[in-house]
């Protein structure tokens, strides 16, 4: 076949193909080309062809655009938009380009893609060393509060730190920032710096110191004051108070009190002037301080005046500065007047007055007779002390006492009434101490004063009178211008010679005195008494009768002094034409007052003493008052009541001796110094008293005489009598008592025995005592000695048991019985008496044997009547029980009847056990010593006599024996009434269950030693026995922990394991070689003896180490069983190898080598024959150690003993550690 392609006939890319045919090939092409030998593209490029500069290609169909860059499409006519990615970040917006895009970032941001934040602080914009703080878009400046003193958006301001003006004392505050200052203000510091910008400094003014000044320096620190000066500390300064030296007269002036001043050297201040000495240029000078009373240079005039009554001092007119409008009088002032004229000033339309009233100053002012001006300082004046006082008119008119003695609410002031105050301060005249009386001058008509209302004159003093700052006296004040007016002041101590007597009170009234007597003193110098009226002297009965001569009206009082012993008796009435008005009597020696229409007034306090009591009634509209002394007593609501000329005063009794009964009988005792009002109604008025009508008296003593109480004597047994006024005092011989020493003093003669309390009864003695009753059989009975009167109304007595039913008494005689008994825990009484059918029954509201004391009176609510309820009271509680039906009296025990306490002698009931007091019927006790031998009989009549000759044990507690928990450890208390009895718990014993009880004693601890506890013991076991008293052998075996199939071994100290195979450790947990251990859970390998567990072909293999042989590499290679040590040398099988013991004459690894030759070798030989045999010794003793380590199969564990952690090295000592076992 010919090779048509042999000729390359396709053109361009075509592949050309050996065919049959006539051309022979065949051209295969690519699409876009046609022909038989591809000449022609289909796709041809025009000029045209791309867009945008377009690479045009010729294609099989159409022509091909190779784009540029940022274009697409087949004709390149698509721009490609860039923006579609969002390449633009943090808000930035994009601008699509050729082949490309531009990214318009929003502030804050920067870079291509905006994805650069711009740092606003590169430029620094912050001044002042503050910190720039970056943000998106602007930045904020951070400025150092702490130290840069300035603030703004770039920390550019300065904070001016003195606006608050913190520097105190003047001290001039400066910033800190001010550059200018450094240098010039010493507190800034060297420098500026802008970490220095923040604050101020004070530059403080001479004299302070501090932060801010606020200190101030004490300049008296460093003593700069001389001769004794005082230094006082200034504001930036000090000053020296010289000191003047009494004892010789030396003055020291200057700043440091250096300057001695001799101005008073040879001067003289009169009248206890003070000489104040003085430096002024360049002389030397004195000056006069004056005392209160004098002025002038030398202290020489007199400004103290005297006012003696009618007085007055009259100023001239221009002693005010002349037209002003602030004018002043000020004068001190003594007296002991409480009410007098001090100054007036003014004429009757228009006037000031400065005057006293009831002690306190009082100012008033008055315009065209109207009261302008009220002011009042409210302090007393008039105490004969001296008072300093200043007027001051003004705007406003100012009252003020300037003296110490005026401690609060001393100035007072109030406008003025006038238009001007020139029209007060132009006044002519001004008149202190009083106004002048009529025709004493021709000019003081002029002044139109006289008949002015006013205050009495002054009598007293006064001293430094001063208008508007000058003294007045009376070398100034012209003649006939004063009236009893002396120089000084004149007064005398009327009071010093005590001229008034019983108690009276003296009163200085400058010219004289004035005794304030106490009733019932009267007279100039209280020497007179009222003459008393003595009533039922010597058993008279009499009365007083007094006729009112002149009208009272409805408030008035009558007083009088009352004494009296006895508790009854009539007073006083008031009698008008009608009826008695008022009566007052003595009722249980209380007052009792009754006027009609209104309830008795009955007061408390008993008058009935001895004493004398003043008594008032004070009569009021619509009430009357009780008084004793100032004491209230009470008062009633009554009637207005009118005393009127004619009224009749009735006193100790009544013309009626049945009206005079009705209100407490005839009054016996003293009555003196009656007042209606304050006139005196006497009973013996003397010749010169003005008394229009005498009183007739009946019966009627002068004074208060006492009656002769001791005749005949009331004093027995002996006593001596003395008398006391209307009674008697007997002074008794020893062992009596009573008012009359009637008693005898039985419990003086100690008539009962030690266990027993003495009770004085009505002319005798009692024997009490608490019994302690036991419950036992045997009879403490009693009876009447025949001899009882009284009416046995009653019964008391006291109990405590515990016992819930018992007898405490029985007593039975024909018809009548009385049961006293518990039961079911509650008191019940029964009584039947008297001509009653019934049984009265009480029964107590609560329980009673709770072995608590209990007190119980049983008694008739009537005791007069034949027949009455009775009552049960317990433990004095207001809630008693009352019967329903009444019975009689207790009676029937006077007669032979035998009364029994304590004992079981009805219905076969438990007789008492407890305590019982001693039980007292009517007055009459049941005393428990009777017929004691050797003690005094009872002497009064009226006993009940313990008849049983049984003796009763006493002395029960008044408390619970156990109260004070006597028993110790828990131990029971059980009360015995008079003693305790403790019942101990186990393991104590004692009277208090003090002591612990050896429970040792009896060596219970078989194999063990025995420790006492309370109420048991305890075995402490020797090792191997256990059980209470260590009687058990401890099978150690029991519960054992030995692993692997070992076998447990007991002993005294705990237990062995005894190990199998190839297992070792106490326990026998642990493999006795090294290990390894591979595989997992269903499949594993444990490998010995260092021995590398593999997996091979699915199989797990052990590796082993040289030396180790065997499935699990567990068997030892002997490498000693070819024996290879020569010459006689001992192998010594080691792990992997084996190691020669050569004889000392050989050597080498198999003792190969033979050290014998020479002579030297000979003694070496002889030598290392011995050595030979010492080294087998050892050689021996190391193989048996090896094998016998070889050989271990077993461990000893003993439970007491902790294990170390650490590790077990058998073989290897590359083995890790085991946990640590222990056995729990």
């Amino acid at each position: 076949m010919n090779n048509a392609c042999s000729s390359s006939p396709c053109q361009g890319v075509a592949t050309c193909v050996n065919t049959p045919g006539e051309r022979g090939f065949q051209c295969h092409y690519p699409p876009g080309y046609s022909g038989i030998t591809c000449e022609s593209a289909i796709g041809s490029c025009g000029a045209d062809s791309c867009q945008h500069g377009g690479a045009c290609h010729h294609g099989p169909v159409q022509p091909v655009c190779i784009c540029p860059a940022g274009y697409g499409g087949r004709f390149c006519e698509i721009d490609h938009n860039e923006c579609a990615s969002s390449p633009c970040h943090n808000g930035a917006v994009c601008q699509d380009g050729v082949n490309g895009y531009f990214c318009f970032c929003v502030p804050g941001y920067q870079g291509r893609h905006c994805d650069l934040e711009v740092d606003e602080c590169v430029s620094d914009p912050c001044r002042n060393e503050a910190t720039c703080l970056n943000d998106i878009g602007r930045y904020t400046c951070i400025c150092p509060q702490n130290y840069s003193g300035y603030t703004g958006a770039q920390c550019e301001t300065d904070i001016n730190e003195c606006s608050s003006n913190p520097c105190q004392s003047g001290g001039e505050c400066v910033e800190l920032s001010l550059e200018k200052q450094y240098g010039r203000v010493a507190q800034l510091p060297s420098s500026l710096g802008n970490r220095r910008a923040a604050g101020y400094v004070c530059a403080c003014q001479p004299g302070f110191t501090g932060i801010h000044c606020e200190e101030d320096i004490n300049e008296c620190s460093s003593n700069p004051c001389q001769n004794g000066g005082t230094c006082e500390n200034l504001p930036g300064n000090y000053t020296c108070h010289c000191l003047f030296d009494n004892l010789s007269r030396t003055f020291y002036e200057g700043p440091d009190c250096s300057d001695v001043l001799l101005g008073c050297t040879h001067q003289q201040c009169l009248n206890n002037g003070i000489c104040i000495p003085h430096f002024h240029n360049g002389q030397h000078g004195f000056s006069c301080l004056c005392p209160s009373g004098y002025t002038g240079s030398l202290c020489e005039a007199a400004t103290t005046l005297s006012f003696g009554g009618n007085s007055f001092l009259g100023v001239p007119h221009g002693s005010h500065t002349a037209q002003s409008s602030v004018c002043s009088i000020a004068f001190r002032f003594q007296t002991v007047q409480p009410t007098a004229l001090l100054f007036f000033q003014g004429n009757r339309d228009l006037f000031a007055k400065l005057e006293l009233l009831r002690g306190y100053i009082h100012l008033s002012m008055q315009v065209r007779n109207q009261s302008r001006v009220l002011l009042h300082v409210f302090h007393d004046a008039s105490d004969g002390q001296w008072h300093s006082v200043e007027v001051v008119f003004a705007e406003a008119v100012t009252l003020s006492l300037t003296d110490n003695s005026c401690k609060e609410k001393c100035i007072t002031r109030a406008p003025s009434p006038f238009e001007s105050n020139r029209s007060i301060c132009a006044f002519q005249h001004t008149f202190l101490g009083g106004l002048p009386v009529e025709m004493t001058r021709d000019d003081f008509a002029l002044l139109n004063i006289y008949h002015t209302a006013s205050t009495p004159s002054f009598v007293g003093c006064l001293q430094d009178i001063e208008f508007d700052s000058n003294h007045i006296n009376l070398e100034n004040i012209s003649s006939g211008l004063s009236l009893n007016v002396k120089a000084g002041c004149m007064r005398k101590d009327w009071c010093e010679s005590q001229p008034c007597h019983n108690r009276g009170r003296c009163i200085n009234l400058w010219l004289g005195y004035q005794c304030d007597c106490y009733r019932p003193y009267a007279g100039p110098s209280c020497l007179r008494e009222y003459v008393a009226g003595r009533f039922g002297q010597g058993g008279s009965t009499g009365y007083a009768i007094f006729r009112v001569d002149e009208n009272h009206g409805q408030n008035f009082s009558l007083s009088m002094f009352v004494r009296t012993l006895r508790p009854s008796g009539f007073l006083l009435a008031l009698e008008n034409n009608t009826y008695h008005y008022i009566r007052v009597w003595l009722e249980r020696g209380r007052l009792a007052l009754l006027t009609p229409g209104s309830p008795k007034l009955l007061v408390k306090f008993v008058l009935s003493d001895r004493n004398a009591h003043l008594i008032s009634l004070k009569i009021k509209p619509n009430k009357i008052e009780l008084y004793q002394s100032a004491q209230k007593l009470g008062f009633i609501s009554a009637l207005t009541w009118k005393i009127q000329k004619g009224d009749v005063l009735y006193i100790g009794g009544l013309p009626d001796r049945q009206q005079t009964e009705i209100n407490g009988g005839f009054f016996k005792g003293c009555i003196q110094d009656i007042r209606l009002n304050n006139q005196n109604l006497e009973f013996f008025p003397n010749s010169t008293s003005n008394v229009p009508h005498h009183p007739i008296l009946v019966n009627v003593v002068q004074g208060c005489p006492r009656d002769s109480a001791c005749k005949p004597n009331p004093c027995r047994n002996g006593g001596t009598c003395s008398a006391l006024w209307d009674d008697f005092s007997c002074a008794c011989p020893a062992h009596t008592a009573g008012r009359a020493c009637e008693e005898v003093q039985w419990c003086e003669l100690r008539p009962c025995p030690p266990s027993a309390h003495c009770q004085r009864v009505p002319q005798g003695f009692e024997c009490i005592g608490n019994a302690v009753l036991k419950g036992q059989t045997g009879e403490t009975v009693f009876r009447s000695n025949g001899n009882i009167t009284r009416e046995l109304t009653n019964i008391t007595f006291g109990f405590r048991t515990r016992d819930a039913n018992v007898l405490i008494l029985h007593a039975e005689n024909k018809s009548a019985f009385l049961n006293i008994i518990i039961q079911d825990s509650r008191l019940l009484f029964q009584l039947q008496s008297g001509n009653s059918v019934y049984i009265l029954h009480l029964t107590s509201l609560y329980s009673v044997n709770d072995g608590m004391w209990h007190q119980v009176t049983l008694s008739m609510t009537d005791p007069l009547a034949q027949t009455s309820r009775w009552q049960m009271e317990v433990d004095n509680r207001t809630s008693f029980v009352t019967s329903e039906i009444a019975t009689g009296s207790l009676n029937f025990l006077k007669d032979n009847t035998d009364i029994y306490v304590g004992d079981r002698s009805i219905d076969s009931m438990r007789g008492f056990q407890g305590c019982l007091s001693t039980i007292e019927i009517a007055g009459i006790y049941l005393s428990y010593f009777e017929n004691v031998h050797g003690f005094t009989n009872k002497p009064q009549e009226e006993q009940f006599l313990k008849i049983s000759t049984n003796s009763v044990h006493t002395g029960c507690l008044q408390l619970n024996a156990c109260n004070s928990n006597p028993c110790l450890h828990g131990g029971n208390c059980e009360d015995l009434y008079n003693s305790y009895h403790c019942s101990c718990p186990l393991g104590w014993s004692g009277i208090f269950c003090e002591f612990n009880i050896d429970d040792c004693f009896s060596n219970p601890c078989i194999h063990g030693n025995c420790s006492d506890r309370v109420g048991a013991y305890h075995c402490r076991c020797e090792p191997g026995y256990t059980g209470v008293n260590c009687e058990v052998e401890i099978d150690n075996c029991q519960g054992h922990q030995c692993a692997n199939g070992a076998t447990c071994i007991s002993d005294t100290n705990g237990y062995s394991c005894l190990c199998l195979g190839n297992f070792t450790g106490k326990l026998c947990r642990h493999n006795r070689l090294p290990s390894t251990v591979c595989g997992n859970e269903s499949a594993n390998l444990t490998c010995y003896n260092g021995g590398n567990c593999t997996e091979f072909h699915a199989e797990l293999k052990c590796m082993c180490r040289p030396g180790f042989t065997g499935q699990w590499c567990e068997d030892d290679v002997d490498e000693c069983a070819s024996d290879p040590c020569v010459n006689g040398g001992l192998c010594q099988d080691l792990p992997g190898r084996f190691q020669c013991v050569c004889d000392v004459a050989f050597a080498g690894e198999r003792c190969e080598l033979d050290l014998a030759g020479d002579m030297t070798s000979d003694i070496l030989t002889a030598t290392g024959s011995v050595t030979l045999v010492l080294l087998l010794v050892l050689l021996l003793a190391v193989v048996a150690s090896i094998v016998a380590s070889k050989r271990a199969t077993q461990g000893a564990y003993n439970p007491s003993h902790q294990e170390k952690e650490g590790a077990r090295v058998e073989m290897w000592s590359m083995m890790p550690p085991p946990a640590m076992e222990r056995l729990i």
